[in-house]
C-alpha cells in the first residue's frame, strides 16, 4: 500500500513540476513578446516620409506681361523700373484686371512717387525693399523673402502655384533683347518651367514675355542688390514668393 502511495505522490509531484515549467515559459514568452511600457518608450520610433516629387514641367497661367518701359521710352525712371514693372504684373495676375500699357506706366510712376516719399530717392531695392514696397503701396501681404540653394527649389514653388521674383546680376542673363551692354542689377518674374529651362515675364525687354531662360544661367544670375554693382555677384540667393 504504502508503495502504491509514494508512486502516486511521485506522479502528482511531476505533474506539478510540469505544469508549473509550462507557465514559467509561457511568462517568459510573453514576456518578450510584450515588453513593457517603459521598455516600448526606448524602442526606436521610424517615421517614413516621402516629399512629392516635383513635376517635371509647370506654367502658371494668364500671367499678364508689360514691359518696364510700356512706351519704349527707356529714361532714367524706367530704366531703374524693374522692381516696380514686375509688382505691377504680380497684382494684376493677383486680381484678374487686365493690363495696358497705359495702367502700366500710370501704376510705375506712383510707385516711384511713393519710394521717393519714403525711401528718399529712386534707385535700385533689395528684395526686402521690394517687399516693403508692395506692402504699402499694394497693400499686399503674401509676398516672401525666401533663399534658394538649388534650381528645384525654384520648381518647387512654381508647381505650387506661386510665382516668383528673382533678382540677378543682369548682365549674367546674357539676354540679347537687353540694350548693351545690359542692366548690372535686374529683376523679373518666374511663371513656368520645364526640364532645362524657366519661363519668364521679364520686364527688361519689349520680348519678354515668356522669355525662356535655360535654368543653369537664370540660377546661376540670381543675386539680391547689395548696394554697388562692384559686388552684385556676391549678392544672396534671395527670391521673393508670391504665396
Amino acid at each position: 500500500m504504502k508503495k502504491f502511495i509514494l508512486v502516486g505522490l511521485l506522479f502528482i509531484t511531476l505533474a506539478l513540476g510540469h505544469f508549473v515549467g509550462n507557465q514559467n515559459n509561457n511568462k517568459n514568452f510573453i514576456t518578450e513578446k510584450n515588453p513593457k511600457k517603459n521598455d516600448q518608450e526606448k524602442l526606436p520610433v521610424i517615421k517614413e516620409t516621402q516629399e512629392a516629387a516635383i513635376p517635371k514641367e509647370y506654367l502658371i497661367r494668364n500671367v499678364p506681361f508689360i514691359s518696364q518701359a510700356p512706351f519704349a521710352n527707356w529714361d532714367e525712371l524706367h530704366d531703374e523700373a524693374c522692381e516696380e514693372a514686375s509688382l505691377v504684373i504680380i497684382d494684376y495676375y493677383l486680381s484678374g484686371k487686365d493690363l495696358n500699357a497705359d495702367l502700366a506706366e500710370k501704376e510705375i510712376k506712383e510707385q516711384v512717387n511713393w519710394e521717393l516719399n519714403f525711401f528718399g530717392s529712386h534707385r535700385d531695392l533689395n528684395t526686402n525693399e521690394v517687399v516693403t514696397l508692395a506692402e504699402n503701396y499694394y497693400n499686399m501681404h503674401n509676398l516672401t523673402v525666401k533663399k534658394i540653394n538649388s534650381i528645384d527649389d525654384i520648381k518647387k514653388e512654381i508647381s505650387q502655384n506661386h510665382l516668383v521674383i528673382v533678382p540677378a546680376a543682369g548682365r549674367d542673363l546674357k539676354n540679347p533683347n537687353y540694350r548693351s551692354p545690359g542692366p548690372i542689377y535686374h529683376m523679373l518674374v518666374v511663371s513656368g518651367y520645364d526640364e532645362n529651362h524657366f519661363i519668364t515675364q521679364d520686364v527688361g525687354t519689349k520680348r519678354g514675355q515668356n522669355y525662356i531662360y535655360d535654368e543653369d544661367v537664370l540660377f546661376d544670375a540670381i543675386h539680391d542688390w547689395t548696394g554697388t554693382g562692384d559686388t552684385i555677384e556676391s549678392g544672396a540667393k534671395n527670391t521673393i514668393i508670391v504665396n
